[in-house]
């Protein structure tokens, strides 16, 4: 696919991050039934961050960078970007009797805007594709 910007590698992982934020929710659902079960989510916007910071080579600024006062000193590990998703316990709504605390109408309306904005996500993508497609048929019949 032909890119144009660097901010495009940002709009090519959001509907990654929201199918993995998909997954989530419905689990979630699935186990409403389940005993001492606690509702996981993922922190869709600091993950956007991330991969913002990596795609345009910017440094986060909650991130302290270890100093390396000397050339025998150890490279810390894992100083580049980590895009991993940060799963939390969604946890604000009352246990019932069985320790579950999934609520059901927080579950569904988090997975509809969650599939609202997946939606988007994807006709954006394809219109930025249609753009480029209509780019080079036009090319095509004037040379």
């Amino acid at each position: 696919m032909i890119t144009t910007s660097r901010a495009f590698a940002v709009v090519d992982a959001a509907p990654d991050y929201r199918a993995m934020r998909q997954d989530l929710i419905a689990g979630n659902i699935a186990n409403v039934d389940t005993p001492y079960y606690r509702p996981r989510d993922v922190d869709f916007q600091q993950l956007l961050i991330q991969k913002r910071n990596e795609s345009f080579g910017l440094n986060d600024a909650s991130t302290l960078a270890m100093a390396q006062t000397d050339t025998a000193h150890l490279t810390p590990a894992n100083q580049g970007g980590d895009t991993q998703a940060t799963l939390f316990f969604r946890d604000g709504h009352g246990a019932r009797n069985d320790g579950n605390s999934v609520d059901l109408d927080v579950e569904t309306s988090e997975l509809s805007k969650n599939s609202t904005m997946y939606g988007a996500l994807i006709s954006a993508r394809k219109r930025q594709s249609g753009i480029f497609t209509a780019m080079l048929e036009a090319s095509a019949k004037t040379s």
